[in-house]
């Protein structure tokens, strides 16, 4: 992976005033790794982890489909990996649960045959409304359609000491996986939470922590500065506090990188955004964006961040054939698709750079499993430094909780 900083109007003085503040927010950061206190980091090399995953899902191989039951960060990263590896082997994966639509959640189950799909229910302390009350609604309909030993086609991923689902899982004799006690769920995703579906997937959980592992240890070894990362973090930063841009776009060129873009909206959103400050975050995709977007980001306010990510290299080098009959076309005849991506999102850049519009570019080499690790710990590294630069507690929630509590109050 890299990352090339060179559009975002930082100055290397401003940079090095940061060096003290970023050295202190890296010690912070790794402080609360050793204590145990906060446990995202060290997934990567949890082997254990990975065993007790891929026992579960070797279990289940019977089944064609899986349905992922969860919300936030119970959901969005395994979807992220899900759109982004395409596996020849492994099970279908369908989502509920995100949100309480009922037509969407009729949809999903009609479509199923329930008697060869495995349910994945993924909550914590199973008293969140939103997926639970899914999961009930599909509890019911397995019974109806698979009889007494509905159990066998449920797995819960829960809280390992207790609560709701745990005791319920406990209850009726469900295969259950832990949500590790000091990870939070925007950071769960290379754990059981986001490692089970992707394993039924297909996906290989080997090259993906593989993947994180390598940025994980060069932010270990490498000064910040140096560090991509910590850059990335302290760019934002600066754009935000010197600069007045108080959105942050990532826009990937790359169709499979879509549902990524949500998953680092709830990340960049749910951990910064406290105590009145914080970036807005903003998922875009290249390059449809291009004509729905980019118009306001170029001549609208500036005070935007545009993050590019690049995949280098597509799996299919599909070319446009003959264009006699489109001639103000004829620039496009013979060209891949590849070279077609690459050219939009270097021309956006361009124009938004000679317009003094922020922005840089990660170029991975490839989408798949080992660049998806390598992205997940790239964004989770720049977040908790980021956290430290604002001064906030990256960890929780208040914003998130005060609407929980007012929605029991309404529906109560």
């Amino acid at each position: 992976m890299l990352y090339d900083y060179k559009n975002m109007h930082i100055s290397t003085a401003e940079l090095r005033a940061l060096r003290s503040r970023l050295n202190d927010a890296k010690k912070k950061v790794l402080k609360m790794a050793r204590k145990g206190e906060q446990g995202w980091l060290d997934l990567p090399d949890d082997k254990d982890m990975v065993e007790r995953v891929y026992e579960i899902a070797s279990e289940k191989k019977k089944f064609k489909n899986c349905l992922v039951i969860g919300i936030g960060g119970s959901d969005l990263g395994a979807r992220a990996l899900n759109k982004a590896v395409r596996t020849k082997n492994g099970m279908k994966l369908f989502f509920a649960g995100g949100n309480t639509d009922p037509d969407e959640l009729h949809a999903t189950l009609s479509g199923l045959d329930l008697k060869k799909t495995l349910v994945n229910i993924i909550s914590k302390s199973g008293n969140t409304i939103e997926p639970m009350a899914a999961f009930m609604i599909v509890r019911e309909a397995l019974k109806r359609k698979v009889g007494r030993k509905y159990g066998r086609n449920i797995v819960a991923t829960t809280d390992i000491k207790g609560g709701s689902l745990r005791e319920l899982a406990k209850k009726y004799c469900w295969a259950t996986l832990p949500v590790p006690e000091n990870v939070g769920g925007r950071f769960s995703v290379l754990s059981e939470v986001g490692l089970f579906p992707a394993a039924c997937a297909g996906i290989d959980l080997d090259l993906l922590l593989r993947g994180a592992q390598k940025v994980r240890n060069a932010f270990v070894k490498e000064l910040p500065l140096k560090n991509d990362a910590c850059l990335f973090a302290a760019l934002q930063y600066l754009s935000y506090k010197k600069h007045g841009k108080k959105m942050q776009v990532l826009m990937p060129y790359a169709e499979g990188l879509r549902d990524f873009g949500l998953w680092y909206r709830q990340l960049w959103a749910e951990s910064l955004g406290k105590d009145g400050k914080g970036p807005t975050p903003i998922a875009a995709i290249g390059a449809t964006d291009q004509h729905s977007q980019i118009q306001l980001y170029n001549d609208g306010p500036n005070d935007k961040t545009i993050t590019f990510i690049e995949v280098k290299k597509f799996e299919h080098q599909t070319r446009v054939p003959s264009m006699a009959d489109l001639p103000k076309l004829g620039y496009a005849e013979g060209k891949t698709l590849e070279q077609i991506i690459h050219a939009e999102r270097r021309g956006t850049a361009r124009a938004l750079t000679e317009n003094s519009r922020s922005n840089g570019t990660l170029f991975i080499s490839r989408l798949n499993e080992e660049n998806m690790g390598a992205l997940i710990m790239f964004f989770e590294i720049a977040t908790a430094i980021s956290g430290e630069l604002y001064g906030i507690n990256t960890y929780d929630q208040p914003g998130v909780e005060a609407g929980k509590i007012a929605i029991e109050n309404i529906l109560k």
